[in-house]
């Protein structure tokens, strides 16, 4: 079996990084809690809004973590790669860009500041600080970003993990601590929290230093690495600036045509959307290194195989959450809000399918992304989003109904998921037969065969608390079957057999 695919690799590092999630998310809900109780809603504001000016003038490195982390997998799956070149390469560019956001954060970023943001006079000396604490963390987090790679290349889960952990109960602690000062609490957060980023970092380095000979710094760039890595990055930046655009067109849209009541339903429905998908891409990281590197070492069938069984995984995973909340969305939504606002159960369940869509297509992009030859399937769906805004506007002023704009929303993101898809199939050595019947057709089967069973369940089951955690429950375990039985393959059957084997062994 090839180092590249290691099939128990992929099952250990799937269960670390479950928990993990698990962990931080709580955490840091908790948090969270503790930074609102201490700061207060101004203090905790300012500090958000400082951090968002920061957050303008970073697009400029948006698409340089997904580069970086592409190059060095990549090179590490080669049969002869040379992983120190790309890792220095990247590491000296990665100072250059950190010098020139550190110029333009120093000058626009303090105008902008300074002149079009409101903040209280009382609080604007330490919003100053809090500024420039927040572009430290910045350039500290940039620096971090080759180191982070190669953790996630050398798939050493356990370590991200920890680290994970140790810096989400670090900020539990420095939120804590804040009830400990009676002034300057704003201030305190800030430099505890730019502590914590410095202190990861040093984690990060240590641990590479230790553990990965690449790792060994030199000051030079390679001008052939240096290219390939400009223009990735300067196609995934350009793409990531056009999907931004998209996405606050949409903000504006709604809000010129519905106003500020459908525009806080929307935010609500995309913070639900996130959450659901950080639930499948913390488990799918344990599955995207080794489909670059298969692609690497050309073992072309076993990096298919990947992509198509993570399709699959993925889809399966947004099923136990997403099946049980189209049953109860009203209940499941008022015990998460309190009050619902109105269309606020249209808007969710579109937002829920959006992350069926993206979850099962995630594993194709990876696979593009292993080819570097990005530039068509990055750009043209993103410029076909920012063309289709008008027809939204149109289609928000001609009805009075804002659920029709939220399903041309959807509308639009289905066409634009079949345009990559075009674009991937050119690219990679998918097949369209493959993707219709590995991963489209198992999915309409469990599909079928979870509906059914959640809408008999739904029958017998209360609509309370005791009741959706009744269904969650036995749902999840009837899914699970159904998995079993027609939504994998023999060889992911078997695989699967093995992991029950090894746990029960245990």
């Amino acid at each position: 079996m090839s180092d590249n695919f290691n099939k128990n690799r992929i099952a250990k590092n799937s269960i670390l990084l479950y928990v993990r999630m698990l962990f931080t998310m709580w955490l840091n809900l908790y948090a969270t809690r503790l930074v609102l109780k201490n700061l207060g809603v101004d203090d905790m504001g300012v500090y958000g809004v400082v951090g968002s000016v920061v957050g303008l003038f970073a697009v400029f490195s948006s698409g340089i973590t997904n580069t970086i982390q592409r190059f060095i997998t990549f090179e590490l799956g080669k049969d002869v790669g040379n992983v120190n070149k790309v890792f220095c390469s990247s590491l000296n560019i990665i100072f250059l860009l950190s010098t020139f956001i550190f110029l333009l954060l120093e000058s626009v970023g303090i105008w902008f500041l300074n002149n079009r943001v409101n903040i209280p006079p009382s609080s604007m000396q330490a919003a100053i600080w809090v500024y420039q604490l927040s572009v430290l963390t910045c350039i500290v987090n940039l620096i971090s970003i080759p180191y982070n790679a190669l953790v996630i290349a050398h798939e050493k889960m356990d370590a991200y993990a920890l680290i994970s952990i140790i810096q989400v109960i670090l900020t539990c602690v420095a939120a804590y601590c804040l009830s400990l000062f009676d002034s300057k609490r704003l201030l305190v957060y800030a430099v505890m929290m730019t502590a914590i980023s410095v202190l990861v970092r040093l984690f990060y380095q240590v641990y590479c230093h230790v553990k990965f000979e690449e790792s060994r710094f030199h000051l030079f760039i390679d001008k052939g690495v240096m290219k390939q890595i400009g223009k990735f990055a300067g196609v995934t930046t350009f793409s990531g600036i056009l999907e931004s655009l998209y996405n606050q067109g949409i903000i504006l849209v709604i809000n010129w045509t519905f106003g500020v009541a459908i525009n806080a339903v929307y935010t609500i429905a995309l913070q639900l959307k996130n959450s659901v998908l950080s639930f499948t891409f913390n488990i799918f990281k344990a599955m995207a290194p080794q489909i670059t590197k298969t692609y690497a070492s050309g073992e072309f069938e076993t990096h298919k195989r990947l992509v198509y069984s993570a399709s699959k995984i993925q889809v399966y995973m947004i099923y136990f959450i997403m099946i049980p909340f189209l049953f109860h969305t009203e209940y499941i939504m008022r015990l998460w809000l309190g009050n619902v606002p109105q269309y606020m159960v249209s808007f969710a369940q579109a937002t829920i399918f959006l992350s069926l869509l993206y979850a099962m297509f995630e594993p194709i992009r990876t696979a593009v992304l292993a080819t570097n030859h990005i530039s068509k399937f990055m750009i043209i769906p993103n410029v076909f989003y920012i063309l289709s805004l008008p027809l939204c506007y149109f289609l928000a002023l001609w009805s009075v109904n804002p659920v029709v704009l939220i399903l041309c929303v959807v509308s639009v993101e289905v066409i634009g998921c079949f345009l990559r898809t075009y674009y991937a199939l050119r690219i990679t050595p998918l097949f369209l037969k493959d993707i219709l019947l590995k991963v489209i057709l198992p999915n309409v089967k469990v599909a079928v065969g979870s509906v059914i069973a959640c809408y008999l369940l739904s029958n017998y089951t209360s609509e309370n608390l005791h009741g959706i955690l009744v269904l969650l429950f036995v749902n999840s375990l009837i899914l699970l079957g159904i998995i079993y039985l027609v939504g994998i393959n023999h060889q992911e059957r078997q695989l699967a057999n093995d992991i029950i084997k090894n746990v029960v062994r245990r």
